[in-house]
């Protein structure tokens, strides 16, 4: 099963450090501000899959700010 990290949906950039932290980020697709989604939870009916090379630097750029290891 894919997860919220390899969804075009997942929304690190508008989401708290802290929460990056414990795999979490901001869902757009979600109405609630501020809902977040485990970088591991099973994708969702609203998944739509990010290119492999956006995921990868999507990870790097976590990795950068040592939000998740």
């Amino acid at each position: 099963m894919t997860t919220c990290i390899d969804c075009q949906h997942w929304n690190p950039k508008a989401t708290d450090t802290n929460m990056l932290h414990f795999g979490f980020a901001r869902c757009d697709k979600k109405p609630l501000p501020g809902h977040t989604l485990s970088a591991k939870a099973e994708a969702c009916e609203q998944f739509a899959q990010l290119e492999a090379d956006k995921v990868q630097a999507r990870v790097a750029w976590l990795k950068d700010r040592k939000a998740i290891v």
